[in-house]
């Protein structure tokens, strides 16, 4: 059974602040190529949405899972049959995803 991926606006954004970036900091062929591996990746939860590990920091919240590409932390959560990207975190980043 393939799951149903949304993205939630939280990580739309961020997704598109990446694009933005590359495009700013390198060109449009780069921030393409970074936002193609990312999306990519998280095609794949379609028919494997537990591919990614459990994030222990916030269990207290709800199951999230995430999954490294690149460098950063793509969270997501398991809800019947959707795959729900919450954020994409950078690990150059301090601190923690979704303070």
């Amino acid at each position: 059974m393939a799951y149903e991926i949304h993205w939630l606006r939280r990580a739309s954004n961020e997704l598109d602040a990446i694009y933005q970036f590359y495009c700013g900091f390198a060109s449009e062929q780069v921030a393409k190529r970074r936002i193609g591996r990312i999306i990519h990746s998280v095609d794949l939860l379609q028919n494997m949405p537990y591919l990614g590990r459990k994030d222990e920091d916030f269990t207290h919240i709800r199951e999230y899972r995430y999954m490294v590409v690149l460098t950063y932390k793509v969270y997501y959560f398991v809800e019947d049959t959707g795959v729900y990207i919450a954020s994409i975190w950078d690990c150059r980043q301090g601190g923690k995803a979704f303070s």
